[in-house]
């Protein structure tokens, strides 16, 4: 599954901004249960590339939910060491300031949980202007 983990993840992204509730409610099940069972770093990237540049606020809250997820699962010391860490830091800080109130949160806690770390604290305040952070 880990080769498909880009396709499958950009058609239940676009499943997620369907409006029957229950297509929505379902495509973020499934793309839990993907995000849980391939390697996490395809995930996120697939998570980054795609969910977090939607247009539909229902997409970015849940591409920012299975992030957030993600990185508790990962843990921030390990993901410090990665090349993914300043695109993450930058995914944070605008989904931090997303004009959807769940996207935000989400974002929100993502910010708090990388400012623990001092790498990721300086990647921030680089992201993010000083009065953002």
């Amino acid at each position: 599954m880990d080769s498909e983990v880009g396709e499958v993840a950009w058609v239940l992204l676009q499943m997620v901004s369907n409006p029957p509730e229950f297509v929505q409610k379902a495509a973020s099940q499934t793309l839990g249960i993907m995000v849980e069972n391939v390697t996490p770093a395809r995930a996120m990237t697939a998570l980054m590339d795609m969910g977090v540049n939607s247009h539909h606020a229902p997409v970015r809250k849940c591409a920012a939910e299975l992030l957030l997820s993600l990185m508790e699962r990962i843990g921030v010391t390990k993901l410090a060491g990665t090349p993914r860490a300043e695109r993450l830091a930058h995914v944070a800080g605008r989904l931090a300031q997303d004009c959807h109130k769940d996207t935000r949160h989400y974002g929100q806690e993502m910010v708090k949980v990388l400012l623990n770390h001092q790498q990721f604290k300086k990647l921030l305040e680089q992201s993010l202007s000083p009065c953002d952070l």
